[in-house]
């Protein structure tokens, strides 16, 4: 109410964290900005989408409880609502990664347009994903405070702060099987002008799909006894 800026807070608050995040981050390691910043600043933008959808589905079905109570709304319907909500505060956060390759002259080309099908395929695995959290934590309430930690390790076990290549071939497993590695990597890797390689294509398809199709019969068997765990 009466913000002459509104809703683009969430982009200017995003905007000057990448940044100075970015920025000490080059100073410290001695990497260049020009190398470091976009990358960071897109699996920012990305890894907020992903773990604000999880961390919120945590508490949603409590939360919404009068709806379901009150308006017999349907669970999927929360779960929907979910996504379309935080993918719209993630556009918001576009026009900050827009901003960085124009400052830094980055050029854009053709490989952007495999971003579409990447974030199709991170809101389809974000879908079940957020689904079966919020199962979990309305059965049972202490899991909400293990998906908050869990969340905190999986930022610094992901490559967002650092690159898939810095890590040793000994250690490759962080990232070869971390599913939001490559979930990440199939939005960023077209926002910086990069096709995404076929492993990062293929383990994100079969993870989206696939637990789509494991997480289906989990979600029919517990979706009517939602009501009394709330």
């Amino acid at each position: 109410a009466r913000s002459r800026v509104g809703q683009f807070w969430l982009t200017i608050s995003t905007g000057i964290y990448v940044t100075v995040v970015g920025f000490v981050w080059s100073v410290l390691w001695k990497v260049s900005i020009h190398e470091l910043l976009p990358h960071y600043a897109v699996s920012v933008i990305i890894w907020l989408f992903i773990s604000g959808t999880i961390a919120e589905s945590a508490t949603l079905f409590h939360s919404k409880s009068h709806f379901f109570i009150n308006q017999g709304m349907d669970f999927s319907t929360a779960i929907y609502a979910l996504g379309y909500r935080n993918a719209f505060i993630f556009l918001h956060n576009i026009p900050i990664v827009i901003l960085i390759h124009i400052i830094l002259d980055i050029p854009f080309n053709y490989n952007i347009i495999y971003a579409i099908p990447g974030i199709v395929i991170l809101l389809s695995a974000l879908t079940w994903v957020s689904y079966l959290f919020a199962l979990l934590c309305v059965r049972y309430r202490d899991a909400i405070q293990a998906v908050q930690s869990f969340l905190t390790v999986a930022f610094f076990l992901t490559p967002i702060l650092w690159r898939p290549e810095q890590v040793p071939s000994d250690m490759a497993y962080l990232v070869d099987f971390n599913p939001f590695a490559f979930l990440i990597a199939v939005v960023r890797d077209p926002l910086l002008g990069e096709a995404p390689s076929f492993y990062v294509w293929a383990a994100s398809i079969i993870f989206a799909c696939g637990g789509l199709i494991i997480s289906m019969p989990i979600i029919g068997h517990c979706r009517n006894r939602i009501i009394y765990w709330i």
